[in-house]
C-alpha cells in the first residue's frame, strides 16, 4: 500500500488575504487573514507572526500567532500564542508558557455533522476510565 502523501498549504509571511478559507487538507498560515480558516483534515497551525481576524476550525490547532475570533478543535488543540474569542475543543487541551486567553474555555461532548441534505447527525464522544 502506497504511504499517502503530506498535503498541506503554506500561506506565508507578507501575504493578507480578505476572505474565507476552506481546506480538506493542512495548512500553516504565517499570514494575515481576514476571515475564517476552516481545515477539515490534518493539523491547522497558526504561526508565529501569523494573525487570524475570523473564526478558526480544524481537527488538530495550534496558534502560536494571533487569533481574534473563536477557536474549534475537534481533536488536539494547543495554544502559545494568543486567542482573542471563546475556545472550544473536544479533544485535549495544551496552553503553554506564553498562551493568553480572553475568553471563555469549553470542552464539548457532542460533534454536529451536517451534510447537503440538510441532515443534522448527533455523535457522542466516549470517554473511558482507567
Amino acid at each position: 500500500m502506497k504511504p499517502q502523501p503530506l498535503n498541506v498549504t503554506l500561506l506565508s509571511a507578507g501575504l493578507s488575504i480578505h476572505g474565507d478559507v476552506f481546506l480538506d487538507h493542512g495548512i500553516s498560515s504565517f499570514a494575515i487573514v481576514d476571515g475564517n480558516i476552516v481545515s477539515n483534515a490534518g493539523l491547522l497551525h497558526i504561526g508565529q507572526g501569523g494573525m487570524v481576524k475570523g473564526q478558526v476550525e480544524g481537527e488538530h490547532v495550534r496558534v502560536d500567532g494571533t487569533v481574534e475570533g473563536d477557536v474549534h478543535a475537534r481533536g488536539v488543540l494547543e495554544i502559545n500564542g494568543r486567542v482573542i474569542g471563546n475556545v472550544y475543543y473536544y479533544g485535549t487541551i495544551r496552553l503553554g508558557p506564553r498562551a493568553s486567553l480572553e475568553g471563555q474555555v469549553k470542552r464539548k461532548s457532542d460533534l454536529t455533522i451536517e451534510n447537503a441534505g440538510s441532515n443534522v447527525q448527533q455523535l457522542s464522544r466516549t470517554t473511558s476510565s482507567v
